[in-house]
């Protein structure tokens, strides 16, 4: 068979959320940068790729089948995971395109695909072949044996059906050299990204993803990074030369998409004085870990318009950070984000997680007074969620807490099956009331307003902010799932 097209599709969300779920920030979308290297990978070979992004176009069932049609790829792959429900959307369009087209190849990648392997193929006869963790150079050899019509049992890392049987191969192994993969295809999506926070926006136009590294050295159990994606670097020349090329294609601002940005001081110092010798001018954001700051790296980051930085601060009691395996402190979220403040970084979030297995009101109640104590400009609220490839899912489904069959697809909050827990319902009223005293609080107010007044970034950002979005702050609540920690 020979290949002519390949078509690449960042799945929609899907529609799994129950009403009364805690979601918000639906419409907040980085560009999907797994596709968009795949797609640099295979042009780079001279394959014929298209890009589409269904969750930012916002494409029916009928739209997005109507793209596949009118391309009329060969092969066909889905970037899936599991909490947004993007799995099961793209299983819906894998099953009309193969009505269409029997003959088509179609591919499942990502986390979803890499943890449900079996799940996957057993459910559904339309999917061939689902390629497990890093896709770049797995999917190129897919798609070459595919064009040579070669047997897949030599493809390390994949599964895939020959003859009615499922085969798994064995892993494939991580990418050990980050430098040598070329640039995403950002421009295949034909797309512009705002850079907003839920339904609000509040950067200029200009905006895409980045990422300097993958995955993350700590242990977090409700994060899936640690078990596959391991932790690595790329050098900071090739950070740098990517900036380079964004600034000239005039991008002005980059979300660093790492799962752990500040894992390296002497890395992002470094990378900012890098910044500061080629004059580049672009603003910018990340997150970073409470116990990885300090004064030095943030004079930097704000001298090279680090303009948001969001702290993983997840509670605050310390019986719940070691359940989590955080290995960080209240006392030290503070400190951060105090230093953050003497650095003058423009505007600092923190991030709260909410629902653990046996959370008692009290502690959750603590935990969202405690985001009211600290000196942050908006909190981000997050509802537990579990899915295939954590630590809780397993320690759920070993207690017999949770049904595997019932939720592998979607994941699931903590809260809806804990017995011993406090129902979702009961936390989403409360995070309701204290979002309403943390934005109405006189004190904030006033120290909101003065900041806003005296730094000339944040007076744009609010004023960009009352002129394109008043009338979406109904919809905005400062709460979204903990489902999707990176978009990669």
């Amino acid at each position: 068979m020979k290949i002519i097209k390949i078509a690449l599709i960042n799945p929609g969300p899907g529609e799994i959320l129950e009403k009364g779920r805690i979601v918000a920030g639906a419409d907040h979308f980085y560009p999907p940068l797994g596709i968009c290297y795949l797609s640099s990978v295979l042009k780079r070979e001279n394959y014929n790729v298209e890009l589409i992004d269904q969750a930012a176009v916002g494409f029916s069932l009928e739209q997005i089948v109507k793209w596949v049609k009118k391309r009329d790829p060969d092969i066909l792959g889905f970037s899936t995971l599991t909490a947004s429900g993007s799995g099961i959307s793209a299983a819906k369009t894998a099953i009309k395109a193969k009505e269409w087209n029997p003959n088509i190849k179609i591919v499942f990648g990502n986390r979803h695909a890499t943890v449900n392997d079996f799940r996957i193929l057993n459910k559904y006869s339309q999917i061939d072949v689902c390629v497990r963790d890093e896709g770049e150079y797995t999917f190129l050899e897919l798609v070459k044996s595919f064009e040579n019509e070669r047997s897949l049992k030599d493809i390390r890392g994949i599964t895939y059906r020959d003859n009615g049987k499922i085969h798994r191969n064995e892993k494939s192994g991580l990418i050990k050299n980050l430098d040598a993969l070329p640039f995403p295809d950002r421009k295949a999506l034909k797309i512009e990204y705002p850079a907003s926070f839920g339904s609000l926006e509040l950067v200029p136009e200009g905006f895409t993803s980045m990422v300097s590294s993958r995955g993350c050295p700590y242990h977090c159990t409700f994060c899936y990074g640690k078990r596959s994606v391991g932790f690595r670097t790329r050098s900071v020349e090739n950070i740098l030369e990517e900036i380079l090329y964004l600034e000239s294609e005039g991008y002005k601002f980059i979300n660093f998409v790492d799962d752990n940005f500040t894992v390296s001081q002497k890395r992002v110092i470094k990378l900012c004085q890098l910044l500061r010798k080629h004059n580049v001018d672009m603003d910018w954001m990340c997150e970073g870990r409470v116990n990885q700051i300090s004064d030095e790296m943030l004079r930097e980051m704000h001298r090279t318009n680090c303009r948001f930085l969001c702290f993983g601060v997840e509670s605050a009691n310390q019986r719940i950070l070691d359940y989590y395996k955080k290995d960080i402190t209240p006392t030290q979220s503070i400190l951060a984000i105090k230093k953050a403040r003497k650095a003058k970084i423009p505007f600092i979030t923190g991030s709260f997680v909410v629902g653990a297995p046996g959370e008692s009101f009290e502690e959750i109640y603590n935990t969202l007074k405690f985001a009211q104590k600290l000196d942050i400009d908006v909190p981000i609220y997050n509802l537990l969620g579990t899915m295939p490839g954590t630590d809780i899912w397993d320690e759920m489904v070993e207690k017999n807490i949770l049904d595997e069959d019932k939720y592998w697809e979607q994941g699931v909050h903590i809260s809806d099956i804990d017995p011993n827990g406090v129902p979702t319902k009961q936390i989403s009223n409360l995070i309701s009331d204290m979002l309403y005293q943390f934005f109405t609080n006189p004190k904030y107010i006033i120290k909101e307003s003065f900041r806003n007044i005296t730094s000339f970034y944040r007076l744009q950002s609010i004023s960009r902010f009352l002129t394109h979005n008043i009338k979406n702050f109904k919809d905005f609540h400062g709460i979204k799932s903990i489902w999707n920690p990176e978009n990669v």
